[in-house]
């Protein structure tokens, strides 16, 4: 079994990390998305992500990944945090 050091250059990077940077990038640069549109939408995941913590019950990797995806959306824009 190949692994990344394994493939040529081209093919390096065609996983999970590369399809969160891409879809950060793609969401920072939509003119429809305000800034607090992201926090409210990081904050909506991440308390859900506590409720079902708390349940004890697993927790949905798209659920991490969409956390990922939006958190480094926000970064790329630059987003100023909404917390009193």
């Amino acid at each position: 079994m190949d692994t990344q050091n394994d493939l040529p250059a081209h093919q390096r990077r065609r996983g999970a990390a590369n399809s969160v940077r891409l879809e950060a990038e793609r969401l920072a640069a939509d003119p429809r998305l305000s800034d607090y549109d992201f926090w409210r939408s990081l904050k909506n995941l991440e308390n859900r992500i506590f409720e079902i913590t708390a349940n004890r019950d697993p927790i949905p990797f798209d659920m991490v990944r969409w956390r990922a995806i939006l958190k480094q959306a926000r970064s790329k824009r630059g987003a100023r945090s909404y917390r009193s």
